[in-house]
């Protein structure tokens, strides 16, 4: 199993922490649309912080993709268990959401209105996605098998691969 390089697990962490700043912010959104009550001054930054926090996520997810690429995560292999074959295709699903919503958010904000439906489509979508990821993190954590400690900051990467146990 190769580790991700220390730019790869930034990147993963940063965009964990500014998914949780588009959750916070979200709710402003639909307040600063409001016909029928003038939007708060604070719900107008809220709503700005998303716009850009968004662009930014992305960015950033542009430049996941193209370490991914570059880089890789795992040696070739011709042949997949189907557990791999899923983790694969929620990552890559990951990728794609994320960079599906950077786009139609844009889109929403700054060239067409109602493509704020499918940004809000594709965030259910990334949600379910999100919530795959998360549960075989946490699978893979209590089996202890060390994929978990691949994309964990330097410091408790060694501490988890010296617990390693060998996968049956």
């Amino acid at each position: 199993m190769t580790a991700y390089s220390k730019l790869q697990i930034g990147v993963h962490w940063a965009v964990v922490g500014m998914i949780a700043v588009q959750w916070t912010t979200s709710g402003a959104i639909p307040r600063t649309h409001n016909p029928l009550l003038p939007a708060a001054p604070v719900d107008l930054f809220l709503h700005v912080v998303h716009n850009y926090n968004g662009m930014a996520i992305g960015c950033l997810v542009l430049v996941r993709i193209a370490l991914r690429l570059s880089r890789g995560t795992d040696g070739p292999q011709p042949r997949r268990i189907p557990m791999e074959l899923a983790a694969l295709a929620v990552h890559w699903g990951i990728y794609a959401s994320l960079a599906g919503q950077a786009a139609t958010g844009f889109i929403a904000s700054y060239l067409w209105g109602p493509a704020a439906g499918v940004h809000k489509a594709i965030w259910n979508v990334t949600l379910v996605l999100i919530a795959l990821h998360v549960t075989a993190a946490a699978w893979h954590g209590f089996r202890r098998d060390g994929v978990v400690g691949r994309m964990l900051p330097l410091w408790t990467r060694t501490i988890s691969d010296e617990r390693q146990r060998p996968v049956r």
